[in-house]
C-alpha cells in the first residue's frame, strides 16, 4: 500500500503509468516517453523489450492500450538489440563473435518489418510482448545469428 501512495504522490501530469524506480511511462500529445531504469526512449519497441527483462510479466503495465503514437519513432535495431541479448551480451560477446555495430544491419534486414507490423497492429503492450515472444523469442534470433556466423 505505501509504495502505491507514493507512486501516487510522485507521479507527474502527463504520467499515465508510474512504477517507483522501475518504470515510468508519459505521454505528451501524440508521443509516449518511457524510462525504464535508468533508460529512456520514445521507440515503443524497443520499451517493451527493455521492459520485457525488467518488469513482471503479470505486471498491469502490460495491459496498457497504446494507440496514436509516432510510428517514426521505431528503430527495429534498437528492439532488436535488446530482444537478441542487449547490453550483457552484447558487451561481453559471450556467445556472438562479432559487435552489435557489426551485426545490427543483418539483424534489422530479416526483422525490422516484422517488428513495424506488430507495433501497427497492437494495441497493448502485452500484445507486442507476446508477439515478441511468438516471433522473436531468442532461439529464433539466434538460429539466425548462427546462419550468419555470428555466434561462437
Amino acid at each position: 500500500m505505501k509504495r502505491r501512495k507514493l507512486a501516487l504522490q510522485t507521479k507527474g501530469k502527463n504520467d499515465i503509468y508510474h512504477k517507483v524506480g522501475i518504470i515510468r511511462i508519459s505521454k505528451e500529445e501524440n508521443e509516449y516517453f518511457f524510462e525504464i531504469g535508468s533508460d529512456v526512449t520514445s521507440d515503443v519497441a524497443e520499451a517493451v523489450a527493455m521492459m520485457m527483462r525488467k518488469i513482471d510479466w503479470n505486471d498491469p503495465v502490460w495491459d496498457l492500450e497504446i494507440n496514436d503514437f509516432i510510428i517514426e519513432n521505431t528503430a527495429p535495431e534498437k528492439s532488436l538489440f535488446w530482444l537478441s541479448g542487449g547490453y550483457n551480451e552484447w558487451r561481453t560477446l559471450e556467445n556472438y563473435n562479432k559487435p552489435w555495430c557489426d551485426c545490427y544491419l543483418d539483424f534489422q534486414e530479416e526483422f525490422g518489418y516484422l517488428i513495424i507490423n506488430i507495433i501497427k497492429r497492437t494495441k497493448t503492450l502485452g500484445g507486442i510482448k507476446d508477439n515478441f515472444i511468438k516471433h522473436l523469442n531468442l532461439p529464433i534470433l539466434y538460429d539466425f545469428a548462427i546462419s550468419k556466423n555470428m555466434i561462437k
